[in-house]
């Protein structure tokens, strides 16, 4: 006597197609979601940096750099020396973050400052004049008295 496997077999795979749900006019699956990658500085993984515009404000990079009076010596410890940086302006015994910006032109800034230096912290406005060289940068007081505006040069 011969016997066949197909009689037990059919009831089997229909088990196994209903316990699967599957049926032939289901949804295919959904893809995985892919995570983009996120660059250390917020990007989004294709090069670019930061959307521009947007957030804080930052001083134009022709005013970056560290500046001290023309006759000065450069040295960290001129007390007429600054360290001016996109959001911050590191003076002799103070720091001042930038808080909002006013761009005149290319070469004429007004920044204003939230300072803090030697345990008290105020608020500071300052215009800063370039040279049409780029090499000299001028100070000037904004509603101060008594402020004389000294030349600085561009530190190397």
């Amino acid at each position: 006597m011969k016997r066949s496997l197909l009689p037990a077999t059919v009831p089997l795979v229909m088990l196994l197609a209903a316990c699967s749900g599957a049926s032939d006019n289901a949804a295919a699956p959904e893809p995985a979601e892919t995570m983009m990658p996120v660059e250390p500085d917020g990007g989004i993984g294709d090069g670019a940096g930061p959307p521009e515009g947007l957030g804080v404000p930052a001083i134009p990079a022709a005013f970056h750099g560290v500046w001290d009076y023309v006759d000065g010596s450069c040295a960290p410890e001129s007390d007429l020396r600054i360290e001016i940086r996109p959001e911050s302006i590191g003076f002799y015994e103070s720091l001042g973050e930038l808080t909002a910006i006013d761009i005149a032109s290319p070469d004429d800034i007004t920044v204003t400052l939230a300072m803090e230096g030697e345990g008290e912290t105020w608020d500071m406005q300052r215009r800063f004049v370039l040279s049409d060289d780029g090499a000299t940068l001028t100070p000037q007081p904004v509603g101060e008295e008594n402020f004389e505006p000294m030349p600085l040069k561009k530190c190397e």
